[in-house]
């Protein structure tokens, strides 16, 4: 008796959808090859499964809603955007008649042309983009904020844009540029370095905040050399744990433990470097430090004030050396496991 004749129908056809994608064992591959030869109902059922038109005409139809209601959605986006400028443009014409009407010139109605753009970036642009919408707002809206103050600058006969643009920009970047720098598909070179480019940027701007200050601080003795002196004082704190963290090779618990530790230096040590840079002369105020003094009237503020900072030091250099003496205690148990 042929072997063939002994799987039944229910079996083979349980096994057409394996069979059809190339994934049943040889042994079954041999069995249902043998069975369509003799069984014609399962030769039907197997030519159903072969034919995807069904499921490609689906397919098709689904993805051609998909797209007929991105498109609805952004077109209802993009009238409801025209519709929000149409209604901004209500104010600008209404300024420009009342102001012609009243024989003055065109001046404060450019203020109001910028203000009413900075909405219009703020509420308008991102229903007109597609993608990267907080990108483009972002971008128009420093671009509106700063035609703003330009505007206001020149009618009120100001010399302060500069003054006022720097320490804007400066500001925004600080929030902004870390979300900024991960949407900017960067060169390979630079892909793995976006955290230093944005310390780099804000880095610029800080300086640049400083230098323009300096412009308009005519009459303050010593400006440039004791502001740029603090303030590099303070960057290089910031750098040295941006690179620690970034760059030396060690466990994060060892990073943090010598991040702590810089820190409480650094808090406890500002004042006395601020006074060398200022007087001229080192100052240790942690020196003045008396645990069995707390008032805090006029004679005791060094003494109040060296307690906390000594406090600070103390908290910041233990929790340090806790943390880095837990991190190597990691590193020693991990190469002890590789070892073994």
């Amino acid at each position: 008796m042929d072997e063939r004749k002994e799987y039944d129908c229910g079996l083979i056809q349980d096994l057409l959808p394996l069979y059809q994608d190339d994934v049943c064992s040889d042994a079954s591959r041999t069995a249902v090859e043998g069975h369509l030869a003799e069984c014609k109902n399962c030769r039907t059922v197997a030519e159903k499964l072969k034919n995807t038109n069904v499921d490609d005409r689906l397919s098709i139809e689904k993805n051609g809603v998909l797209k007929e209601h991105a498109k609805q959605e952004r077109r209802k986006t993009i009238t409801i955007g025209i519709g929000m400028a149409g209604i901004l443009m209500i104010p600008v014409i209404v300024c420009l008649i009342c102001n012609l009407a009243i024989g003055h010139g065109l001046d404060w109605f450019f203020i109001v042309l910028a203000a009413l753009l900075l909405t219009a970036s703020l509420t308008v642009l991102p229903m007109l983009v597609q993608e990267n919408r907080l990108l483009w707002t972002l971008g128009g809206s420093v671009i509106s904020l700063i035609l703003l103050l330009f505007v206001i600058c020149i009618y009120t006969g100001g010399e302060w844009f500069l003054l006022a643009v720097i320490p804007t920009i400066f500001g925004l970047s600080v929030l902004f540029m870390p979300y900024v720098i991960r949407k900017i598909h960067l060169p390979k070179v630079l892909a793995h370095s976006k955290t230093l480019i944005v310390v780099l940027w804000d880095t610029i701007w800080l300086y640049a905040v400083i230098v323009i200050c300096g412009f308009y601080a005519k009459h303050t003795h010593n400006y440039w050399e004791i502001s740029l002196k603090i303030t590099t004082f303070c960057i290089i704190y910031l750098w040295t744990i941006i690179l620690i963290i970034r760059y030396l090779k060690v466990n994060g618990w060892i990073k943090a433990g010598i991040s702590m530790v810089l820190t409480g230096i650094s808090v406890a040590l500002v004042n006395d470097v601020i006074y060398y840079i200022t007087d001229g002369k080192w100052k240790m105020v942690l020196l003045d430090a008396d645990f069995s003094c707390w008032s805090t009237n006029a004679a005791n503020v060094n003494v109040v004030d060296a307690n906390i900072k000594l406090i600070i030091l103390l908290v910041f250099v233990g929790a340090g050396i806790l943390l880095t003496v837990a991190g190597i205690v990691k590193m020693c148990g991990k190469k002890g496991k590789i070892e073994s």
